[in-house]
């Protein structure tokens, strides 16, 4: 980002500007050491600003010239809606931000758009994990906290019953890719496999009487599981069967690492910190 361009992200109906970037170049860092309510009371004289020229440009140009519009009742207009003390930027549409200030109204909570944190398929187990790491991501929590916690965390997720850790998701042609002998066929879905494994576990332990099978449709938890005697790479459930702890083990480690490290690597790889994620430093490092 060049002293000029201030724009951080654009969307659909918005932008979000770096007015702390243009404080530093304009009248140096010493802004800084303002309190918050100091620092909003400028903010938003700035984007009051902002607001009056951006606005009389529009008009100006785009309705009056462009569309030869003298109307004001439909003017385009742009307003200051949000002050973000820390954002996190990942893709289009995919942002946590720090908000500070709403609308006018000063408040302290984090705001997160299309992150998995909040999509309703993430394992109850890594959803709040996830949302510990953005925010302390965006409080300035040092390198070393937040490896500290990563590690606790992958501890404490291998803790949980399988059905904090599975995935929520529809099952739907469970029927479509399901071969004569009760096996996915190529291209079964990950979930798809998981009802069809589960039915052929009900029957390998003869309890199709205790339980119901899953159907095209319905609202499943899934797992990866270990390898096993039974030959199947993942099992769908409603209701976790007890009698499957005797031959069946839960893979921890790879929804460890494909639910919860991959979606931190999302956020940490753009800011240069994926060594976040390796478990090689040791001793002294982990504090420097």
């Amino acid at each position: 980002m060049n002293k000029i361009d201030r724009v951080l992200y654009s969307d659909t109906d918005s932008l979000f500007v770096d007015i702390g970037g243009f404080l530093d170049i304009k009248i140096g860092t010493g802004w800084q050491l303002l309190p918050d309510d100091k620092k909003i009371f400028y903010i938003k004289k700035i984007c009051l600003e902002m607001e009056s020229y951006v606005n009389d440009y529009c008009y100006r140009e785009t309705q009056r010239k462009s569309y030869n519009s003298a109307v004001t009742d439909f003017r385009i207009k742009f307003k200051q809606e949000v002050i973000a003390k820390a954002a996190l930027f990942i893709s289009k549409k995919r942002y946590s931000m720090w908000h500070i200030n709403d609308e006018g109204a000063n408040v302290d909570y984090v705001k997160n758009v299309g992150l998995e944190i909040i999509r309703s398929d993430t394992p109850s187990a890594i959803k709040p994990r996830l949302k510990e790491v953005v925010e302390m991501i965006l409080h300035g929590a040092p390198d070393s906290e937040l490896k500290l916690l990563i590690m606790k965390h992958k501890k404490e997720i291998a803790c949980v019953y399988p059905e904090e850790v599975a995935v929520n998701i529809g099952i739907s042609d469970i029927e479509k890719y399901e071969d004569a002998d009760g096996n996915p066929t190529k291209g079964a879905t990950f979930q798809v496999k998981g009802a069809l494994g589960y039915k052929k576990l009900l029957k390998h332990m003869r309890l199709e009487n205790k339980y119901d099978s899953l159907s095209s449709g319905a609202k499943a938890k899934v797992v990866y599981v270990k390898k096993n005697m039974v030959g199947i790479e993942s099992l769908a459930f409603q209701r976790w069967p007890v009698e499957f702890d005797d031959i069946i083990q839960v893979d921890f480690q790879k929804h460890i690492e494909k639910f919860y490290i991959d979606k931190i690597m999302t956020l940490v790889e753009p800011m240069g910190k994926a060594s976040l994620l390796n478990d090689n430093t040791t001793g002294l490092d982990m504090f420097f």
